[in-house]
C-alpha cells in the first residue's frame, strides 16, 4: 500500500517537473533585436559580448515584447548597482518592443563593463528572465577623412568635397563640422551617424572670389571630445557673373575704384 502511495506521489511530482520544465521553454525566452540579433533562453548563463561603444553615447538594447507563446514582457530594467558611477538608462516601449537606452558618461573610463539585464511580465512574476551583457568601453570611436583636400572651383559654383565617417561603435553618434571659411561660403552642419555606420557626406563650398584659398575643415564629436582638422585649398577661377556675385555678397578684398579693372580682368581671362 505504501508502495503505492509512494509510485502515486511520485508520478505527481514528475508530472509538476515536466509541465515547468515545458513553461519555461514556452514562456521564458527573450528575442534580442538589438545590438545583437538572438534568443537567450532561460539555461543560457554566459555573458552575451554587446560590442564596443564610447564616452557621452547611448546605446539601444532592444527585446521584444513575444515571449514564447504565453504573456509578453511588460517591462525591461538595467541593474545600475553594478556599473560605475554616471551611468544611466530609460526604458521606451513601442507597439511590439521595449528599449533600455544605456548612457554612457562622457568621462567613461577605457574598460570593459558587465550589464545585468530583466525581463519582466507584471502577471507572471516568476517567469522573470535576467541575462549578462558586457561591452568594452573606449574613448572615441569616431575616424573621419577626406577623399581629396584640393580641389579646383568657378567663382559662383559649388566645389564638392567628400568627408567620410566612420563609426566603430554599437550606438549612434553625432558630429559637428565647421571651417575656417566664411559662414557664407560654409555655413556649420550636424551629421548624423547610425551604429556601426560608414558614410560618405558630400560638403559644398561656395566660392565667392577667385584666387587660391587655404583653410581648414574642422569635425568635432558632439558627444566626446574627440576632434580632427583638416587643412584644405581651394583654386578658384573667376567668371563674369560670379564677380557680380562677389561683390554683392560683400567681397572686401577692393575698392570700389578698383572694381572696374578685377571685372574687365575676370572678362578677359574667359577668353585664356
Amino acid at each position: 500500500m505504501y508502495y503505492y502511495k509512494g509510485l502515486h506521489l511520485f508520478k505527481r511530482i514528475l508530472v509538476l517537473f515536466c509541465l515547468l520544465t515545458l513553461v519555461g521553454m514556452a514562456f521564458a525566452d527573450v528575442y534580442l533585436v538589438e545590438p545583437v540579433d538572438k534568443t537567450v533562453k532561460p539555461t543560457d548563463s554566459d555573458a552575451l559580448f554587446f560590442g564596443k561603444v564610447a564616452g557621452g553615447e547611448t546605446m539601444n538594447v532592444v527585446i521584444k515584447k513575444k515571449s514564447g507563446t504565453g504573456p509578453e514582457w511588460d517591462s525591461f530594467s538595467v541593474d545600475l548597482s553594478i556599473l560605475p558611477q554616471g551611468w544611466g538608462s530609460k526604458i521606451v516601449e513601442t507597439d511590439k518592443t521595449l528599449i533600455a537606452m544605456i548612457s554612457i558618461p562622457r568621462n567613461a573610463d577605457t574598460s570593459t563593463q558587465r550589464i545585468k539585464l530583466t525581463a519582466r511580465n507584471s502577471s507572471e512574476p516568476a517567469f522573470d528572465q535576467s541575462f549578462y551583457a558586457t561591452v568594452s568601453v573606449n574613448d572615441s570611436l569616431l575616424d573621419a577623412s577626406f577623399e581629396n583636400l584640393g580641389l579646383d572651383a568657378v567663382v559662383g559654383e559649388p566645389a564638392k568635397f567628400a568627408l567620410v565617417l566612420n563609426n566603430d561603435s554599437i550606438a549612434p553618434h553625432t558630429v559637428s563640422v565647421e571651417s575656417t571659411l566664411p559662414s557664407y561660403w560654409f555655413p556649420a552642419r550636424a551629421i548624423e551617424l547610425a551604429p556601426l555606420e560608414t558614410k560618405t557626406v558630400e560638403l559644398d563650398v561656395m566660392p565667392y572670389y577667385y584666387g587660391e584659398k587655404n583653410f581648414s575643415f574642422n569635425v568635432h564629436s558632439a558627444l566626446n571630445g574627440k576632434s580632427f582638422s583638416f587643412p584644405a585649398k581651394l583654386s578658384v577661377k573667376p567668371t563674369l557673373a560670379g564677380m557680380y556675385r562677389a561683390g554683392m555678397a560683400g567681397f572686401p578684398f577692393f575698392s570700389p575704384g578698383t572694381l572696374p579693372y578685377y571685372i574687365i580682368s575676370g572678362f578677359l581671362s574667359l577668353f585664356n
